[in-house]
């Protein structure tokens, strides 16, 4: 009988482990599935282990990989619309001018990426340090595979979750150890936090989120939390909506909460 192959395998880089599906086929069939601690070696990933496991024989096989990177590995900024920052290459001049006024020459070793134009809105600008995209091509190379996107959480999360959120609102984007809360006014980014989560995470919450939403300037606006990894839980103090990630072929967000970052978004 003729063996198909495996498809593809979608990487979740969060704060401290490495996750790994392989899907095969239309269905997403998950085949395979692995999580390693996160280690950093000169602050790179090692990705020692989820090399080994790629040449597993149940892996071997998928042709692409596709990766999630954790907020904490990503810094984000909110790039102001301007008429003469309609080229890409000058928005991203722009944007790494505005970065480095924040986190320094550092910025400079960063890769940028831009969320689409569009005529008088703001654009989201995310960035990553280099190496750790060029530590993912030489994962995909050494097994013959196709690295076809590297996602930051927050991009990957706000695009399943857009539809159900209000033109004018406040999202909480809860994983292990993080939390980014990106507010929303007219349709358009309008400003974010990306901050570290501590445990225990529902306790910490509420308090956090009050002091985000006064400093956002978005006491006023509605609340939709997203905890994709978590059982959702009663926040006291908290009038917020909670929002699942769809479900879709091969995922289902009630049972595969610790594979949500590989399988949901």
């Amino acid at each position: 009988m003729l063996r198909l192959s495996a498809d593809c395998v979608v990487i979740a880089i969060e704060a401290e482990y490495v996750s790994a599906v392989c899907l095969r086929g239309r269905k997403r069939e998950r085949i395979a599935s692995a999580r390693f601690p996160l280690t950093l070696r000169e602050g790179v990933p090692a990705l020692d282990e989820l090399d080994n496991w790629l040449t597993d024989s149940a892996v071997s096989g998928a042709k692409q990989i596709e990766v999630i990177v954790s907020n904490a590995w990503v810094r984000y900024e909110i790039l102001p619309w301007q008429q003469n920052l309609l080229d890409d290459a000058l928005s991203l001049d722009y944007a790494r001018a505005l970065l480095t006024e924040q986190y320094g020459e550092v910025v400079n070793q960063w890769t940028l990426a831009l969320s689409p134009a569009k005529l008088k809105q703001n654009r989201l600008v995310s960035g990553m340090d280099s190496r750790w995209l060029a530590a993912l091509e030489d994962l995909a190379k050494r097994h013959a595979m196709k690295l076809t996107s590297v996602r930051p959480l927050l991009v990957a999360v706000f695009n399943k979750l857009a539809k159900e959120l209000p033109d004018s609102s406040l999202l909480a984007l809860v994983e292990p150890g993080r939390l980014c809360l990106l507010l929303m006014r007219d349709g358009e980014w309008h400003s974010l936090q990306n901050r570290v989560l501590p445990e225990p995470w529902e306790r910490k919450l509420p308090p956090m989120i009050a002091q985000a939403s006064m400093a956002l300037f978005a006491a006023d606006e509605p609340l939709f939390i997203t905890a994709p990894a978590h059982r959702r839980t009663s926040l006291d103090d908290v009038a917020g909506t909670w929002l699942k990630l769809p479900a879709q072929k091969g995922f289902d967000p009630r049972q595969d909460r610790e594979w949500a970052f590989c399988l949901g978004c």
